[in-house]
């Protein structure tokens, strides 16, 4: 998944390039070396005398950074990174040119200390039950047909209506829905999958399990949907954008939901309680969203 989003980068950089030719001189150009382009990687010592605090800054014009640093992803031009636990974490770098992808030497980083800060917050408490502790999430869907809060476990939203916000307190997550009713973008649609057969099968879809015991663990067993069994992986909750990334593992999703998603290790949290939660997942070929529905077990 993650190899497909950095090809569809550059599939994009380079469709850019040759069009803005005059003369019908197609050549991308040489893939530059990895010595002329500058992705920086700084900890903040000031901040967390551990090294939890972690810059992520591009230097170099004409490019589009893409970072993988252990618990998450990230393709912003300058970016923080908030390590709760203490460890060592290598850090990927890969510069997405015009003339191709160009891996830069990993960075690994000592952090010394254990920052719980970081993760102690109402909502990352409704995501893994706290520090120290997991908390296991599933599909609103079985081989029964049963529905315990959701009509489906997957809804599907324009790219307009992801605006979620954090409530008044808080404590949760909610989805205010969009009310321009002139614009395209701005609507929701919510099948029953037992009438609606088409939106998801009956059958059991697994398991996921948010930890925080000594690390931001995520494991995944699809049981089989999508040809993937089981995960494990690292996940970041940002709890100030509401969004969800992980690294190798990803969320539960429907059949289809690997093949539509533009990217399965970043997603919007849309709604988030103690006992359910909604994913936005873009869809990479339309202007819109599919909306995973889970609860907690």
């Amino acid at each position: 998944m993650k190899l497909i989003k950095l090809i569809t980068l550059f599939i994009i950089i380079a469709s850019t390039v040759i069009l803005s030719c005059k003369k019908k001189d197609y050549s991308l150009g040489s893939l530059p070396d990895k010595s002329a382009i500058n992705m920086e990687v700084k900890q903040d010592l000031a901040v967390d005398a551990g090294g939890n605090t972690v810059y992520l800054i591009n230097h170099t014009d004409k490019i589009e950074p893409y970072w993988n640093y252990a618990t998450g992803t990230s393709t912003h031009q300058v970016d923080t990174v908030r390590y709760a636990f203490k460890g060592d974490y290598v850090i990927k770098r890969t510069a997405v040119t015009g003339a191709g992808l160009v891996e830069l030497d990993p960075i690994t980083l000592h952090v010394t200390r254990d920052n719980l800060n970081y993760v102690n917050d109402p909502l990352w408490n409704l995501l893994t039950g706290g520090p120290g502790k997991e908390k296991t999430w599933m599909l609103d869907a079985d081989a029964a047909g049963s529905q315990i809060y959701f009509k489906s476990p997957i809804f599907f939203a324009g790219g307009n209506n992801v605006a979620s916000t954090k409530a008044a307190d808080g404590q949760s997550i909610i989805w205010p829905q969009c009310s321009d009713k002139s614009d395209p973008l701005c609507w929701k649609y919510e099948p029953n999958y037992l009438n609606d057969t088409w939106a998801a099968e009956k059958r059991d879809y697994g398991f996921m399990t948010f930890s925080l015991k000594g690390g931001p663990y995520l494991t995944t067993d699809h049981k089989g949907v999508a040809g993937v069994n089981t995960e494990s992986g690292t996940y970041f909750f940002d709890v100030n954008t509401l969004m969800l990334t992980t690294s190798n593992a990803t969320v539960l999703g429907v059949s289809y939901t690997p093949t539509d998603a533009g990217n399965l290790y970043s997603l919007k949290v849309l709604t988030l309680t103690e006992h359910t939660m909604q994913l936005g997942v873009k869809n990479k070929s339309k202007n819109e969203y599919m909306v995973l529905n889970y609860y907690s077990k």
